[in-house]
């Protein structure tokens, strides 16, 4: 194995350079991985403009498949080649919450490719803990686009849906065409999706979606079933983030209903409407990572309950990562960088 690799590392605001660094080296509870493929999201694109508090320079890519190159002396369960997805939050083990086996509330987790270096790069080590094999029938890049399916199922678990619910789901990214399927497969009747890019709509429908209609028109849902027969939505998911969606989850659900919110395109809600949020009684939910679900998720994508592999839909290579990031939107709904490219 050579001793430097090709890695993306972001220098600060708008600086990424594809550059030769060493291969990490791992402790006795680490594995190298070597990346096929792994994710871009949103996230990504924030911390490339400079919007997240951590200092440069470091390798960014949270979202990350590949095979097992090399294990440490105390974490040989997984043979070298075994083909594995990385869990990206490492918990510090220590707090309150990581002894309670809360891992999702670590008071001071890390997280590769977010605090420190990840896999937007020809290798990357995790904590053996961190590293899951992946069923065979699971494609590698399928498998690059599964960590965004694990945060939107503790989402929905710690929420609750519920057999006959009808459940609303705001934005059309990959978030919300996992929302989608998690709210079908948990027995929610019926299910409108609100969307911006009409060119989704047809993957949102075969996910599941009961009801579609062009975000600047949501309030066309209220003339339909979906809404009218429980006097609006037992559940609202806001897989968006922005001021206005925020508002249009605490008007679209009933009364005693509940909300999830999940995306981040705004730091923070303009006029957020809490009285609206007493008197209709709502409980709201955050969730981002689930720890603990990731065997859970792998056996749901595994058994076919849910569908990732047309989640990806543009592959770049590895030189063409700054070029996307500086772009205003993606037409496509999930990229990703395929390393053997680089």
């Amino acid at each position: 194995m050579s001793q430097q690799m090709k890695a993306l590392v972001w220098h600060g605001k708008s600086d990424l350079r594809l550059e030769s660094v060493p291969v990490p080296s791992i402790g006795a509870r680490e594995v190298l991985v070597k990346v096929r493929y792994s994710g871009i999201c949103a996230t990504d694109q924030e911390i490339f403009n400079g919007e997240y508090p951590y200092k440069p320079p470091y390798t960014l890519g949270h979202e990350i498949t590949g095979t097992i190159a090399k294990t440490g002396s105390e974490a040989d369960h997984l043979p070298i080649g075994t083909r594995v997805v990385v869990d990206p939050a490492i918990p510090c083990e220590v707090c309150r919450f990581c002894r309670q086996g809360k891992w999702e509330f670590c008071r001071n987790y890390r997280e590769l490719g977010i605090t420190e270096d990840g896999g937007w790069a020809e290798y990357a080590k995790a904590p053996a803990r961190c590293v899951y094999a992946i069923p065979d029938s699971m494609s590698d890049m399928a498998a690059a686009v599964f960590e965004p399916l694990v945060c939107p199922l503790n989402a929905s678990e710690a929420a609750g849906i519920h057999t006959g619910d009808h459940v609303l789901v705001l934005g059309d990214g990959p978030a919300a065409m996992y929302f989608v399927q998690i709210a079908r497969m948990m027995g929610a009747a019926a299910i409108a999706v609100s969307y911006r890019q009409q060119a989704r709509t047809d993957a949102l429908r075969l996910y599941g979606a009961n009801e579609l209609v062009e975000s600047d028109n949501i309030d066309r849902l209220r003339t339909t079933s979906c809404y009218m027969d429980h006097d609006g939505f037992d559940l609202v998911i806001d897989a968006v983030g922005s001021s206005e969606t925020v508002l249009q989850a605490v008007n679209m659900a009933r009364v005693g209903g509940r909300i999830i919110l999940y995306g981040l395109k705004e730091a923070e809600s303009r006029a957020f409407p809490h009285r609206e949020m007493v008197l209709k009684n709502l409980t709201l939910y955050g969730r981002t990572n689930g720890p603990s679900l990731w065997l859970k998720a792998l056996e749901l994508v595994g058994s076919g309950a849910l569908t990732i592999d047309t989640i990806a839909d543009h592959v770049i290579s590895a030189g063409e990562a700054a070029r996307l990031l500086s772009l205003s939107s993606w037409p496509w709904v999930k990229a990703v960088i395929d390393w053997e490219k680089a």
